[in-house]
């Protein structure tokens, strides 16, 4: 009887550990993140409206991909209707690089929401980079933040105008900082 009863226990806990609703993941710096078994839902609209309240979190969206980065197929963009909104997607650690076959693909994205936060601070260390470069060898490329996508240092002149832009622009937006959100792709599955 005390065997029937202890595998009977052992069943409910078994059952209720399958059904909870989290599941745990670890990032780069080893904090614990919690996922959701569900997800918020986003419209690709939207993201952009949004995705400052959603920083960290998990999310699910659908879309169409219009375009696979061919240098490494870390990144991706979809778009759902309207094809002037687009969300960046870019894989996490883990994955595999998107095939540039799924363009044109409707797929389901799940993954967290990142953002990529521009300021002062930010401004200037992408100025003394430049800087540090500059008295180095002619053919030394300069890392711009995307693998694959190194520029030679004939393009410093590029990239402090492309500062001075950005410097622009946040001025012009009344606040100390530019944010631009993406997702960092947990799973994706085609529709």
């Amino acid at each position: 009887m005390f065997k029937n009863l202890f595998m009977v226990l052992i069943l409910a806990i078994g059952l209720v550990a399958c059904g909870t609703s989290t599941q745990k993941q670890e990032n780069k710096n080893q904090e614990e993140v919690v996922l959701e078994a569900n997800p918020v839902t986003v419209i690709v609209e939207d993201f952009d409206s949004v995705a400052g309240d959603l920083v960290g979190q998990e999310i699910e969206m659908t879309g169409t991909i219009v375009h696979v980065c061919q240098h490494g197929g870390k990144r991706m963009f979809i778009i759902n209707e309207d094809p002037d909104m687009r969300v960046k997607i870019t894989t996490n650690e883990d994955m595999a690089a998107f095939n540039t076959d799924l363009e044109g693909s409707d797929v389901v994205v799940r993954g967290i929401v990142e953002e990529l936060r521009i300021d002062e601070d930010y401004l200037q260390n992408w100025e003394s980079e430049l800087q540090a470069e500059a008295g180095g060898d002619s053919e030394h490329k300069i890392h711009t933040g995307e693998e694959g996508h190194e520029h030679h240092e004939g393009d410093a002149n590029h990239e402090l105008e492309q500062i001075n832009n950005l410097r622009q622009e946040i001025a012009d937006s009344g606040t100390d900082h530019l944010s631009y959100y993406s997702v960092v792709c947990t799973e994706y599955k085609q529709k």
